[in-house]
């Protein structure tokens, strides 16, 4: 059950071809370029915690990690908009996009768009962004050389 929450089912046999991992990284990217920079001018962002930075992760969980997911992630931290208006705009601004979203909770929003999730959670002081490509099946040392790469700089930068 767990390793379906995290969007991972296999056994980290290789049931994925490792070439795909490229692909993958390269459309999460993108997604996370086009959607942080979106909700970026929607907010009016006056700052962000870096220029944003995509990795590679372990995820599944049955019955122990095995496989691993591209996430790109940013941190509003300051911006010309109320924190009591991020979740309108970041929904107005994550459809336009074509991500399909809801709110999962009172202060965090989800979305799906081919086969990439959406996560905003936001609050007094900040919004942070996230955007995860599926869970990779793999095998373990493919698993470990992804894992082992260092992070990607996304170049977000606020609006002028």
């Amino acid at each position: 059950m767990m390793a379906s929450l995290f969007g991972c089912g296999g056994g980290g046999g290789g049931a994925d071809d490792p070439a795909d991992a490229e692909r993958v990284a390269a459309q999460t990217r993108s997604a996370a370029q086009e959607t942080f920079d979106a909700i970026g001018r929607g907010v009016e962002v006056l700052g962000y915690t870096s220029t944003g930075a995509g990795r590679w992760v372990i995820c599944g969980m049955e019955p122990s990690p095995n496989g691993t997911q591209y996430v790109a992630e940013i941190a509003v931290t300051q911006s010309n908009v109320p924190p009591s208006q991020y979740g309108a705009v970041v929904r107005e601004q994550a459809e336009a996009q074509g991500w399909s979203v809801e709110q999962v909770a009172g202060d965090t929003l989800e979305g799906r768009k081919d086969g990439l999730r959406l996560r905003a959670q936001y609050g007094s002081a900040a919004m942070n962004l996230s955007v995860r490509s599926r869970c990779l099946d793999v095998p373990k040392d493919e698993i470990r050389r992804l894992t082992d790469l260092p992070k990607d700089e996304l170049g977000v930068e606020p609006p002028a």
